[in-house]
């Protein structure tokens, strides 16, 4: 009786993963680790790569509360206007979970030209 219910419950059960909508780039150099969120234009700088990540997130709630906060104004604006719809899926999330299942995290090296004074490290 109890495989047949385990049975059961494994047919009903199945993982969801919805489509990232934002985007961290995570970015060593040398000794510090950058995240970065384009479709928002934030940037955060950390001393690991943890740090870096747990940074971006939360400035990325905080983002959106202060864009909710400055609707008004943001949405009107040229450079901050198509933030509206990822600060509105960002406000529907219930917890940080929710938050997190958001994100594509992507990792890379910074890139700088070899005229900088470095030699040219991989691009991201």
């Amino acid at each position: 009786m109890r495989a047949q219910r385990l049975r059961n419950t494994n047919k009903q059960a199945r993982i969801v993963c919805p489509a990232p909508i934002l985007t961290v780039l995570l970015v060593r150099d040398a000794q510090r680790f950058m995240a970065k969120c384009p479709e928002l234009d934030l940037v955060t700088e950390m001393d690991t790569p943890a740090a870096a990540l747990h940074a971006m997130v939360e400035m990325i709630r905080e983002y959106a509360e202060d864009y909710r906060a400055r609707e008004e104004l943001l949405a009107a604006s040229l450079n901050r206007a198509h933030h509206k719809p990822y600060v509105e899926c960002i406000l529907a999330c219930r917890d940080e979970w929710e938050l997190w299942e958001l994100l594509e995290v992507r990792y890379g090296r910074l890139h700088l030209p070899s005229g900088a004074g470095r030699p040219a490290k991989a691009r991201v």
